[in-house]
């Protein structure tokens, strides 16, 4: 065995046994069973390979700590129904009635599957259960897919989440549609996006990110739409640049009333000719592991009871 070998054997075997010892101090104090062992495991493999020590579960303070709290201990059939792009329109409507979604024009189990001859000239392809698997197509007759091919047919045979500890998007059978295009077709940029981060109907900050065609920009502001002097996504360039729009109401409503049934969720909403859309509900944003001193002072103000837990999701 080389030596690089054996040292990874070592590393791995010592991480293992820290684990354990976790497991074993966490499960004195908190109601953990065998069925969260595994979710466990992965929470703090992945907490240790992103930011090199584990969650504090028994006392979270910080937002990391307090998503991975949410990970074990608040799971829910309404939880996997949301992280599912096609699911969550059904929720959405239930709650804020018609107008607050794209149209979907098309939903397939493979790209091929889609008529394109049947889509408009402008549209989004987007896979409905994972992050990131979108392409924005502003002129079909001058579109390459063959890039979104690519990409579409590897997300759509792969388990998203697992590793991450992201557990709802098991549940969610992957597919790819296509949905309608908001927002300005000739603009490079996508929109901005207001991700109002909310607890039990209440809106705790707003992570308002925008030019996203260049090093996207985040500003986070108070549930009042003021500026704070925090950087939270490591991602992206702070910046102050924020001017709560005259519809500032109707996207505080929208975000409360949809997360009125969560702990926790980040409601992802977009703007568009004064209209509020729905782009997507995240329970687990950048699966827990923001760096710098931005999600400590954000976790101190995402309250939510740490009393009361739920069973490991099992349909």
């Amino acid at each position: 065995m080389s030596k690089k070998k054996k040292s990874t054997s070592v590393s791995d075997f010592l991480l293992n046994l820290s684990i354990q010892r976790k497991w074993f101090n966490d499960k004195k104090q908190l109601p953990l069973k065998k069925e969260h062992k595994d979710l466990h495991k992965i929470i703090h493999v992945l907490f240790n390979r992103e930011l090199g020590c584990f969650p504090n579960l028994v006392d979270p303070q910080n937002y990391n700590d307090k998503i991975q709290w949410l990970k074990l201990f608040d799971q829910d059939k309404l939880n996997v129904q949301c992280s599912d792009k096609l699911g969550l329109r059904d929720y959405v409507t239930s709650v804020l009635g018609d107008g607050h979604l794209p149209e979907v024009y098309a939903q397939a189990d493979s790209l091929d599957a889609i008529d394109f001859s049947s889509l408009p000239k402008s549209f989004v392809l987007k896979t409905n259960h994972d992050s990131g698997t979108v392409f924005l197509v502003r002129d079909k007759d001058s579109y390459d897919n063959s890039k979104a091919n690519t990409k579409i047919t590897k997300s759509l045979k792969r388990v998203y989440g697992q590793e991450k500890g992201e557990w709802c998007y098991t549940f969610v059978k992957p597919k790819v549609f296509a949905e309608e295009f908001i927002g300005d077709v000739s603009d490079d940029s996508p929109p901005p996006d207001f991700k109002f981060h909310c607890s039990k109907g209440k809106v705790k900050w707003l992570q308002y990110i925008f030019d996203r065609a260049n090093t996207p920009k985040e500003v986070i502001c108070n549930e009042h739409g003021e500026p704070l002097n925090i950087s939270f996504d490591h991602n992206m360039i702070p910046s102050t640049e924020f001017v709560k729009p005259a519809e500032w109401n109707d996207l505080i409503t929208a975000a409360e009333k949809l997360s009125e049934p969560f702990k926790y969720v980040r409601v992802d909403l977009y703007l568009i000719s004064g209209n509020v859309f729905v782009g997507e509900l995240t329970f687990f944003p950048l699966k827990g592991c923001y760096k710098g001193e931005g999600q400590e002072k954000l976790g101190e103000l995402l309250e939510f009871d740490l009393k009361t837990f739920k069973d490991i999701y099992a349909p």
